[in-house]
């Protein structure tokens, strides 16, 4: 009985996987008879799974209406299922999901934003750029992530303008879709970007300015001096993965540092950079350091680079 009772209670709870209006025609009833086998997990659909799904793309524009209505389930699977359709459909679907992002239900204009991502059809852009700012932070989220995927540099400025967002997850797409555009304006604000409070954010700065590569390293190197902690150590650390004789040269200096999480990380990087320009810098370090993991590094510079 009391196996029965849970069980009852996680059915009412969960509720149904789908909640989109009931078919109206024989085409809407034709695509919910192909989803169930598309988005099915059951073994008996195994080998039909890929033909249902071609078989709802073939069908184009006119499957995308019952599709989006479709994506206000709650189930992972299926929205994979129908992200994956739409991908298959491609820019013929843009125009009924652009037209869609003035729906009512957040999550569903999240994902439609997610899918036109996937699709990467610049005509989307403006449409987008309508709901960047949502009342809900997991739209803003998604549109970000859309417009960096789409890499339509038009929408440069306005999604910088979600690096001030008060939620770390926009900010986080908002600094991977500009990474994505790579535009060397970028550059200083992803620096900045280093400092945030949220971890997330800052990582995703430094891969981005990785990215950039060499174009990045002058940039970083004026910003070692930061005031904000944060930033220059990340700083530093993104040097090391950029790598090359500049960016050794930038590191050099901080091996000085007073602070020996500062030295540690700098001659950390040192050893990541692949240039041996900073080596007699760390060999006079090590004559007066003091701190293990500040000396841990130095002698792995060292040997690395004694070949040299």
């Amino acid at each position: 009985m009391k196996y029965l009772l849970s069980s009852i209670l996680i059915l009412i709870l969960a509720g149904p996987a789908v909640t989109e209006p009931p078919p109206e025609n024989d085409l809407e009833r034709r695509i919910d008879s192909l989803f169930i086998i598309a988005s099915s997990g059951d073994i008996k659909y195994r080998d039909s799974v890929d033909q249902a799904i071609d078989s709802i793309a073939v069908i184009g524009a006119a499957a995308v209406p019952r599709l989006v209505e479709k994506y206000t389930t709650q189930s992972a699977r299926e929205r994979h299922t129908i992200n994956n359709i739409l991908k298959k459909i491609g820019s013929d679907a843009v125009p009924y999901l652009t037209k869609s992002l003035a729906l009512s239900d957040p999550e569903q204009v999240s994902r439609i934003c997610y899918s036109l991502g996937e699709i990467g059809d610049k005509y989307a852009t403006k449409s987008i750029l309508k709901v960047l700012h949502h009342d809900h932070w997991w739209v803003r989220s998604s549109c970000a992530g859309a417009l960096g995927d789409i890499c339509d540099t038009a929408a440069f400025d306005e999604v910088l303008s979600l690096f001030e967002d008060t939620v770390e997850s926009v900010r986080k797409s908002a600094v991977v879709a500009v990474g994505k555009m790579e535009k060397e304006e970028a550059i200083p604000l992803l620096i900045h970007m280093l400092g945030d409070p949220y971890y997330g954010v800052r990582m995703t700065a430094s891969e981005a300015l990785e990215k950039f590569g060499q174009e990045a390293v002058p940039y970083l190197a004026d910003s070692l001096v930061s005031a904000n902690y944060l930033a220059g150590n990340l700083g530093i650390v993104t040097l090391g993965r950029i790598g090359g004789d500049r960016a050794a040269e930038a590191l050099a200096p901080q091996i000085k540092s007073s602070d020996p999480i500062r030295r540690a990380l700098a001659v950390e990087a040192i050893l990541h950079s692949n240039s041996s320009l900073a080596c007699s810098y760390v060999e006079e370090l090590k004559e007066t350091e003091t701190d293990p993991a500040v000396l841990y590094y130095i002698d792995l510079v060292l040997e690395k680079y004694a070949a040299r």
